[in-house]
């Protein structure tokens, strides 16, 4: 098995340094817009230590845990630890692109962190390893583990992510040809994938084109190859989202190396959905899925979105992490 590292993304909105950047290029409209640059974008989970206690405990194969950060790090982390690499965005980030406090432009620029191996898992910073997770979650026979169902994608509201996610699948659409892809029915009509994601693969198959991609907002094993690729062959849109202070709804976003992988075949698949679970903190369904967790073998959480009354999820952190990791001093 070759090396896989981790990458996170972080962001501490109390930074005074940080915020004086902010303040600096944020107008009042994208100040306020939470979709582009409000304070809630930013701020910090104060359950973030327990992505760390997760790691440690369930996925100890793991090579390096690369943890991206404009330069700050959480008081509590302990930077001395031997599998933690703290990595500046100017460390990687061209500098025409800085300060960025667009996340696409942190994303799409990871494959030129030093070191960083072939093979990686991104991990956001809302999403947890709750179970243990062998490499072949991620990775079988040098491929990304995934699944490749077709989703359409419908806009709920007005929010510039749409947008980004359309990009994402004209890109595709640009420079693969849908039905010569899905002839490999190995990977586009598994069996792992479950009987209803592969009727809606069968439904969408007669389309020309992708209408979009099922996302499952859990940790993607990604190939750094792949990102090198997607910026030869679109240079142009890469260079200009990265551009944008802010996020924009002209962007492209880090899925469009995910689904590169999906449109090339090259990925192993799996159904992502027996091995973690999304839900949003505005939803108490979280809730469920705290209660649930262990009882159904969630290996992989993301709670998703802001909640300023997190109590219950820091009793079932603290619970289930009481003990700290190496990553904490």
């Amino acid at each position: 098995m070759n090396k896989i590292d981790i990458v996170i993304t972080w962001v501490d909105y109390s930074d005074v340094v940080w915020k004086r950047e902010y303040f600096k290029y944020a107008s009042k409209s994208q100040q306020q817009d939470k979709y582009v640059g409000a304070e809630e974008r930013y701020r910090a989970q104060e359950t973030f230590k327990y992505l760390f206690r997760g790691i440690e405990k369930y996925i100890p194969w793991a090579n390096r845990i690369y943890f991206v950060t404009y330069g700050h790090v959480p008081s509590w982390l302990n930077v001395k630890n031997e599998k933690l690499v703290i990595v500046k965005h100017s460390d990687f980030i061209p500098n025409q692109y800085l300060p960025t406090f667009n996340s696409n432009t942190i994303l799409l620029n990871l494959h030129r962190i030093k070191d960083l191996s072939n093979q990686f898992i991104l991990f956001n910073d809302d999403m947890y390893v709750t179970n243990y997770c062998k490499e072949t979650l991620f990775f079988r026979k040098n491929k990304p583990c995934d699944m490749a169902v077709l989703n359409p994608i419908v806009a709920p509201n007005f929010d510039p992510f749409w947008d980004m996610m359309i990009n994402d699948v004209l890109v595709i659409n640009k420079h693969f040809d849908k039905r010569k892809v899905m002839k490999n029915k190995t990977k586009w009509f598994n069996y792992r994938y479950g009987l209803k994601n592969i009727f809606r693969n069968i439904l969408f198959a007669p389309y020309h084109k992708f209408p979009g991609f099922y996302d499952t907002h859990l940790p993607n094993a990604h190939i750094k190859k792949v990102f090198y690729e997607v910026w030869d062959k679109e240079y142009e849109l890469c260079n200009d989202t990265c551009m944008h202070k802010f996020r924009s709804c002209d962007d492209i976003t880090e899925w469009t190396m995910r689904y590169w992988q999906l449109a090339s075949n090259n990925f192993y698949p799996i159904n992502k959905n027996k091995a973690g679970v999304y839900a949003s903190l505005k939803d108490k369904s979280f809730k469920e899925v705290i209660k649930n967790c262990d009882k159904k073998g969630y290996r992989l959480v993301c709670f998703n979105d802001y909640n300023d009354d997190s109590s219950s999820l820091l009793d079932f952190f603290e619970e289930k992490f009481n003990i700290k990791s190496s990553f904490e001093k």
